[in-house]
């Protein structure tokens, strides 16, 4: 019949449209649960991978000259290649050699022969042997652990005008740190004002510019209980984790696993969802 004719060529045209407007449908959806899925992904599994990052910052840049050598694992040494990055909890010594390690802010630390150091944290220098002489800026936190030592900048309260009291800083904060072979520790600051406690937070001794002092070894060694702790850098204690699949850990892989899951049952579901629609009756039989 005419009429039917009619309807079944205007059919395939109808169902065109249906096509594109159920694919643009099912686009504006993907995209909108992708967004949704990113956002969910960065605020339980994004903060991993930033930590992650965050360990592989170095500390500083050593620049050295000599047989100076890092410890690779335990007991396992290679030499350095300048400019150097130096992270945390990785153990450098000097040997025959020497070396000036550039921090921010133009903090600088000339490294003498035969010592050995690391950084347990960004702002701790833990100094095993040897000698070492620094200059620090006003703003930068940078404090020295010798032993059953701790050497930091200390800053005097000054009254001021009124009731007020104000703190003194001065430009930059210079000294030297040299470990006797014998276990004494000598302290000389000479810039600033200097200030040497003991683990149980004691304070030692306060250095005015220009003033030295030497320590026995009975007040500079570390307590028995506490040498292991003292001697391993950070990375050495406790388990170590193993490195994971392409330098990401098991959890940030679970993340990105998990996150690839829900992004597939909901496009799995769009997809069922917007399929539902196509099938129409016949109008002629």
């Amino acid at each position: 019949m005419p009429g039917c004719n009619l309807q079944r060529g205007a059919k395939p045209l109808a169902q065109r449209r249906g096509v594109r407007l159920m694919k643009k449908t099912f686009l504006t959806r993907v995209f909108v649960y992708s967004l949704c899925i990113s956002f969910l992904f960065m605020a339980n599994g994004f903060h991993w991978m930033i930590a992650e990052a965050n360990q592989n910052i170095p500390v500083g840049q050593m620049v050295s000259h000599g047989g100076v050598k890092f410890e690779v694992s335990k007991n396992s040494w290679e030499k350095v290649e300048t400019p150097f990055p130096v992270f945390e909890g990785m153990k450098i010594r000097t040997e025959k050699g020497e070396g000036i390690l550039a921090l921010a802010e133009k903090t600088r630390i000339e490294i003498g022969s035969d010592s050995l150091f690391y950084f347990h944290q960004s702002d701790q220098f833990n100094l095993l042997a040897g000698k070492i002489s620094f200059r620090i800026q006003p703003d930068v936190p940078l404090r020295f652990k010798v032993g059953n030592l701790w050497i930091s900048r200390s800053y005097p309260l000054q009254t001021a005008r009124g009731s007020s009291v104000a703190l003194t800083k001065d430009k930059e904060f210079a000294g030297s740190i040299l470990m006797h072979t014998k276990g004494s520790v000598t302290v000389k600051n000479v810039q600033g004002l200097m200030s040497i406690t003991n683990e149980d937070g004691a304070v030692l001794a306060s250095l005015s510019s220009g003033e030295s002092i030497t320590l026995p070894s009975v007040v500079a060694s570390s307590k028995p209980t506490l040498m292991a702790a003292n001697a391993e850098p950070k990375w050495t204690e406790g388990p170590i984790e193993e490195e994971g699949f392409l330098g990401l850990s098991t959890r940030t892989w679970l993340g990105i696993a998990s996150a690839a899951v829900v992004v597939g049952v909901v496009v799995g579901l769009s997809a069922s969802g917007g399929g539902g629609g196509g099938h129409e009756a016949p109008v002629c039989p």
